[in-house]
């Protein structure tokens, strides 16, 4: 589940506070990569048990729903909404995994805003387009309920704002949501209903190698700070000082080098490809442009001098 992009993205967060902060030793950075690390795998189970609160929530509303029409003698003949939420057999067939069961157990406290948010959620499944239209079909196949449950996330929880909740539970999670967000609707593929509880979720790490690359890359970042800041400052433009260049900017390009040269496995046209994208994200509007055109120059002049021998 922790893929390349995810890694490049936390090795920048560490890489950064490392920088700023000038008092942490090395083993201190790669302790808090790790926790950052772990803690997006984390995240990941938090998001997906959500959608096991939100069930559980239409399954007592609907309870409240169905008591009082009871108590007041009242046949309804179509069920409530609520409790075609609740009966969905997506949603039934993930809280029943066994993964996901463990992390119940571990993690089964709420806070109260955690507790309004699912009930909101729920209204907000409720009343959107996407699943009233879903009422007023006939299909109600377990392929429908996944797909209904797909749309819901991708629509409603994935545009949620969770900063204020995310905070409360950890402080790694706030940039990590809209990736995470992707690996949820990967999940809600992949696991079909009917499949049994044993249906692997995905797991912390995307690839074999990938968690050996993560570590490689902030060490050589670390490694390599003095060098690559010298690159860095030497390539840019004699009327332009280093100094008044952003620092998300220069410690972007670092990361980048200390990949290109530390990380001999991963091509350069990928490398630069990927920091140019996290420029995008999280720098200024004129950083991906002025970012590209550093990298490629640096990289020719260090193919001249013998230092990269990659593509």
């Amino acid at each position: 589940m922790i893929n390349r992009q995810l890694i490049r993205l936390k090795a920048l967060q560490v890489f950064y506070a490392y920088v700023v902060d000038g008092q942490k030793t090395p083993a201190e950075a790669e302790k808090e990569y790790a926790v950052a690390l772990e803690r997006a795998h984390e995240l990941y189970l938090y998001l997906l048990n959500f959608l096991v609160d939100i069930r559980r929530q239409a399954e007592i509303t609907a309870g409240a729903i169905e008591a009082r029409n009871e108590r007041l003698g009242l046949r309804i003949a179509a069920s409530s909404a609520e409790r075609v939420l609740a009966d969905n057999k997506w949603l039934n067939e993930l809280e029943a995994n066994d993964e996901l069961q463990d992390y119940r157990s571990k993690h089964n406290d709420q806070t109260d805003e955690e507790v309004a948010t699912v009930r909101r959620l729920v209204k907000a499944f409720i009343e959107s387009d996407t699943f009233q239209l879903y009422l007023k079909k006939e299909d109600r196949s377990p392929e429908a309920d996944q797909e209904v449950v797909r749309r819901l996330y991708k629509t409603i929880v994935a545009a949620e704002d969770f900063e204020s909740l995310l905070e409360e539970r950890s402080i790694y999670w706030n940039d990590d949501k809209d990736i995470i967000d992707t690996f949820v609707l990967k999940t809600i593929k992949r696991i079909t209903p009917g499949g049994g509880t044993e249906q692997p979720l995905l797991p912390a790490w995307g690839a074999e190698d990938d968690q050996e690359f993560a570590m490689l890359l902030l060490r050589e970042a670390i490694a390599r700070r003095d060098e690559t800041y010298r690159l860095v400052a030497e390539s840019t433009n004699e009327n332009w000082d280093i100094e008044r260049v952003a620092l998300m900017d220069v410690l972007i390009i670092q990361l980048a080098l200390a990949e290109m040269l530390g990380v001999p496995q991963i091509p350069l046209s990928i490398t630069i490809n990927e920091y140019i994208n996290i420029a995008k994200c999280y720098s200024t509007p004129r950083s991906a442009s002025y970012i590209n055109a550093t990298l490629d120059t640096l990289a020719k002049q260090l193919r001249q001098e013998g230092r990269l021998m990659k593509n």
